[in-house]
């Protein structure tokens, strides 16, 4: 690998990891237009730790205090505020995503086409065209409910999946069962985080591979977290101002491109 591939491949990682594009389905098309061979596995962990620094980083503040929660009494009072409760919310959240990535890892493995992909990359724009609207009025739109959780982590387990965002389709939802909107996106951050561990934990139990080398190894790394925390300042931006519907027409081009290389490629 390249010092040039390192970073591109990084980039692609950062980006589409929080995007609502989907980064399996950007890394599948690359492969077919490109030419760019799926990174090895060690550079591939290497990467999906530079955007899971990225997101801790991103959630400091948050995390620190759900931390802090634990030896704070009356850490559940004020559901505004992220605490103690927050730790059980993602946990809640993470067991129905572990069981349908575990049950379902050997099927993204060995049956992956085009067609398939523009079909999950067309749900995705429909989702993201249905981002303004709210099927739930809620009393408090700052909280979560168990039940919202455990719906959030079945649809982030399915986005295992090439074409379905995770972080997409994890905040949309949450948009429409009417939690507030920065609050639904970094509840999707704070549910990536043991998401993108167990990914890790896949990677090793594959048997990890050597790293290409330390400066191209630290390049892809750094870009991959750079560009990573850049992205959720994007999405967060985006998503409390109400313009998350802009990715609908690039991942309608994706899926076209991805229907066009099924039938012609």
């Amino acid at each position: 690998m390249t010092f040039l591939q390192s970073i591109f491949l990084g980039l692609i990682q950062g980006a589409t990891e929080f995007l609502p594009v989907s980064s399996s389905g950007h890394l599948l098309l690359a492969q077919r237009l490109f030419g760019i061979r799926e990174p090895e596995l060690a550079f591939d962990l290497l990467l999906h730790l530079g955007t899971l620094a990225a997101v801790l980083f991103f959630l400091r503040a948050e995390i620190g205090s759900m931390v802090s929660s634990l030896v704070r009494r009356n850490s559940w009072a004020a559901p505004s505020e992220w605490g103690r409760r927050d730790i059980w919310l993602a946990i809640v959240a993470s067991i129905p995503t572990g069981i349908i990535g575990v049950a379902f890892h050997k099927t993204v493995e060995t049956d992956l086409t085009f067609g398939g992909v523009g079909a999950r990359y067309l749900v995705l724009t429909t989702m993201l065209l249905l981002t303004n609207l709210r099927f739930r009025h809620k009393a408090d739109p700052e909280q979560i409910e168990w039940w919202e959780a455990a719906a959030i982590g079945v649809i982030q387990g399915l986005a295992v999946f090439p074409g379905l965002s995770r972080s997409g389709s994890t905040i949309i939802l949450a948009l429409l069962l009417g939690i507030a909107p920065r609050r639904a996106a970094k509840f999707s951050f704070l549910i990536s985080v043991p998401a993108i561990l167990g990914g890790a934990v896949f990677t090793l139990m594959k048997g990890a591979s050597h790293l290409p080398g330390v400066g191209t190894s630290v390049a892809g790394f750094l870009v991959a977290l750079v560009v990573g925390y850049v992205a959720l300042l994007v999405v967060e931006r985006l998503v409390v101002k109400g313009r998350f519907q802009r990715f609908a027409p690039y991942t309608a081009c994706l899926a076209v491109l991805s229907f066009y290389l099924h039938y012609h490629g």
